[in-house]
């Protein structure tokens, strides 16, 4: 969320077809190429140029390089409890979903997580689910098991975090594929912008679960 360009010489001629030269040279110059082909043929005025320029320089300025992998049990160790802001299906039992660790030993590799659904804590809870964790495939996978049925493992994806606020993370439960956004409870009246928008590039779809009237009162 690149490939790997052709190795060869360019022509010698500056005229060249903009599909060859694609193949052979970065984005930026690829993009430069074309428009020096272009006014070559006479097809650019100087006004488009400028509006191309333009167009050129805020494709460089937006790219953004690979973020590092998310490292699942440093974020596992920095988020005793969390609420859960949004998550991805509409199941009234997450509004106000709350999470509290129930084990961690980073050397091991495992944790243990509660999941309170219909309420932010154990006795306030319709239903508490637990979530064994080991280690995963990847530094941000996790394998776990729900209620102890270690026959049925699931694979936990964690997009984003910033070890500090929130986490964004894909999860399989109850036949669903949840993305959520869980955040420590002292930050849900005022979640950081960074997480929404990392949220927001994770999940398509996105249902708020987290209601400060509503679910305010049991923090």
């Amino acid at each position: 969320h690149y490939g790997r360009g052709s190795q060869g010489r360019l022509p010698r001629r500056p005229v060249v077809n903009p599909r060859v030269l694609q193949s052979r040279v970065s984005p930026c110059c690829r993009i430069l190429a074309v428009h020096s082909h272009l006014v070559n043929m006479g097809w650019l005025n100087n006004g488009a140029s400028v509006v191309f320029a333009v167009i050129v320089t805020g494709s460089i300025v937006t790219h953004h390089p690979p973020r590092e992998p998310t490292d699942a049990f440093r974020m596992l160790g920095a988020f005793p409890r969390v609420v859960a802001i949004s998550s991805s299906n509409n199941d009234t039992s997450f509004k106000c979903l709350a999470a509290t660790r129930t084990h961690f030993d980073l050397e091991a590799k495992k944790a243990s997580y509660v999941w309170h659904l219909g309420g932010s804590h154990a006795a306030t809870a319709t239903r508490n689910v637990t979530f064994d964790i080991q280690a995963g495939n990847a530094p941000d996978q996790t394998t776990y098991f729900i209620d102890n049925d270690r026959t049925r493992p699931y694979t936990a994806y964690y997009n984003y975090t910033d070890y500090e606020t929130c986490m964004v993370m894909i999860v399989p439960y109850n036949n669903h594929d949840h993305c959520l956004l869980w955040v420590k409870p002292a930050v849900t009246h005022a979640v950081p912008r960074h997480c929404l928008d990392n949220y927001e590039e994770t999940c398509d779809v996105r249902v708020l679960q987290y209601d400060n009237d509503l679910c305010g009162h049991q923090e």
